[in-house]
């Protein structure tokens, strides 16, 4: 990817959330709430949703087995 790609998907991500009228210091704390946000659904997608949908194939494989 280019450089001016980049720089444009960083300008269009600040205009949709509305970051371009923050400060920067501002602009790091929202960022840092938002990367927390995403590595917490990483973390709970990796640990839990392999438990999740092996109960929910057992329970669908209950109702075909009928």
């Amino acid at each position: 990817m280019s450089l001016q790609f980049l720089k444009k998907l960083n300008y269009q991500y600040e205009v949709t959330t509305g970051l371009y009228m923050l400060e920067s210091w501002e602009k790091y704390i929202v960022n840092g709430i938002v990367c927390a946000g995403f590595s917490l659904l990483a973390y709970t997608t990796v640990n839990h949703l392999p438990t999740q949908a092996m109960s929910l194939f057992g329970q669908i494989s209950n109702y075909t087995a009928a």
